[in-house]
């Protein structure tokens, strides 16, 4: 058992595993962000592997059936796009980025298993909304959904497309 404890802290240390439902990745969308458009929904799957510089269009919507890299399990708006407000930061935005994607995963909202890949053998990652969306919440980039949407994917932590649907819907 020590022995398991010791292979564990140290794959956690070096970040060659991360737990599904541990601490999720944080992106920024909108101009100047880790995803220049990020234009997906909620129970939403689309091609394109995740990491700085993807761009998630509708273009790149694919059915959730199909092959596909990410899919957007859960969605919130952390301040309502229809009034003015200053923006809270990227720090803020983490923050509750992680906090909502974890609560998400950890509520039954995404399925234990799907086309016999396990959720632990999935990523997630918090999508938030960086000051360029944020400030022009119907800006061009950001989707029907809008600028100030906060968005968890998930993804294969092996790098292979998913097959089926993980969300409850």
């Amino acid at each position: 058992m020590a022995a398991l404890l010791v292979v564990f802290a140290l794959g956690a240390l070096v970040g060659g595993w991360r737990p599904f439902s541990s601490q999720p990745e944080v992106y920024t969308f909108g101009p100047g962000g880790d995803l220049p458009t990020f234009a997906l929904f909620d129970g939403q799957c689309a091609s394109g592997t995740l990491g700085d510089g993807a761009v998630y269009s509708s273009g790149s919507d694919t059915p959730c059936g199909d092959p596909h890299d990410v899919e957007v399990v859960g969605t919130a708006t952390p301040l309502n796009e229809s009034r003015q407000v200053s923006y809270p930061g990227a720090s803020a935005l983490a923050d509750f980025g992680r906090a909502f994607c974890a609560m998400v995963v950890s509520s039954g909202q995404v399925a234990q298993n799907a086309s016999g890949v396990d959720r632990s053998h999935l990523r997630v990652a918090a999508i938030v909304p960086g000051q360029a969306a944020f400030d022009a919440p119907n800006g061009p980039n950001t989707g029907s959904s809008g600028g100030r949407l906060v968005s968890c994917l998930i993804t294969r932590a092996d790098g292979q497309k998913l097959t089926d649907r993980f969300s409850v819907i």
